[in-house]
């Protein structure tokens, strides 16, 4: 491949594989490095990890590791010291490197006690070039979708008509999307809170913890495993009143049931296109 970019010092471009989307909150299930040295010659580097928490079922989704994949698998704690070697000296990479893979990369050092920073190196994010050269706005929309100009963009009332032209016509394009609102949210926002102070969130179809002990755990499993833990959520902890009815309810074996949903999820089409 011809290389481009001019080098003077290694770059190292980066992917994760991860638990979810939340740069504080979840893990690496899989690393993969590739060192670019100035005169060409390159090395790579790829690793799973056991992220120490469950991988919920929707980024199994996406990336296909599964729990069982990476069970005997070492954490990252146990690698970043040559992770951050193979890293010393090197400018950085990726595609969203800058929005979600360094962020998460940072925390994990941090959880390992690792030192490394960013603060000395450039960081080239191929999605910011193709955001910047190829426009994401309702502009560019109308014409990628309906191939003409939106001649009065920017004025309230024909941006809400072109966009939902705009809108159908996607549903048009691309057959495998669903075709209802509550199913389309499901898919592109699969994090959304169950109860109103976000204690729990949607995980695919199940209710997760986002707080505690049991972070990333299905309430279900928790309800099975330390019944105690959720009785004191229902009735002594200081949370608000539909927490507590929600852990009330899981004990009675009533769990949260995501509206729009069911079983299937859609997330693993998209993410084939």
């Amino acid at each position: 491949m011809e290389i481009s970019v001019k080098l003077s010092r290694p770059i190292a471009v980066i992917d994760l594989e991860t638990t979810g989307l939340r740069p504080a909150q979840d893990r690496i299930v899989e690393l993969a490095i590739l060192k670019i040295n100035p005169d060409g010659s390159c090395a790579r580097y790829v690793k799973r990890l056991n992220p120490l928490i469950p991988i919920p079922p929707e980024a199994t989704a996406v990336h296909g590791i599964r729990n069982a994949d990476v069970a005997h698998e070492p954490p990252f704690s146990k690698i970043a010291r040559e992770v951050a070697d193979l890293l010393k000296g090197c400018d950085l990479a990726g595609f969203n490197v800058s929005g979600f893979d360094l962020r998460l990369l940072k925390k994990e050092f941090e959880r390992a006690d690792v030192e490394f920073s960013t603060l000395d190196r450039a960081i080239v994010d191929a999605k910011q070039i193709y955001h910047a050269k190829e426009p994401r706005d309702l502009e560019a929309a109308c014409r990628f979708y309906l191939d003409e100009d939106h001649a009065n963009a920017h004025t309230a009332l024909d941006d809400v008509l072109m966009t939902w032209r705009v809108l159908n016509a996607q549903l048009v394009r691309y057959g495998d999307l669903p075709r209802d609102p509550a199913t389309l949210d499901s898919l592109f926002n699969p994090r959304k809170p169950v109860d109103s102070d976000g204690k729990f969130e949607w995980a695919g179809p199940n209710a997760v913890f986002t707080f505690g002990k049991y972070r990333g755990r299905p309430l279900q499993d928790v309800v099975r495993t330390d019944a105690e833990y959720v009785s004191w959520i229902a009735e002594k902890g200081d949370f608000k009143q539909d927490v507590k009815q929600i852990a009330l309810n899981a004990l009675n074996g009533h769990f949260p049931e995501k509206p729009g949903m069911g079983q299937q999820s859609f997330l693993a089409l998209i993410q084939k296109k």
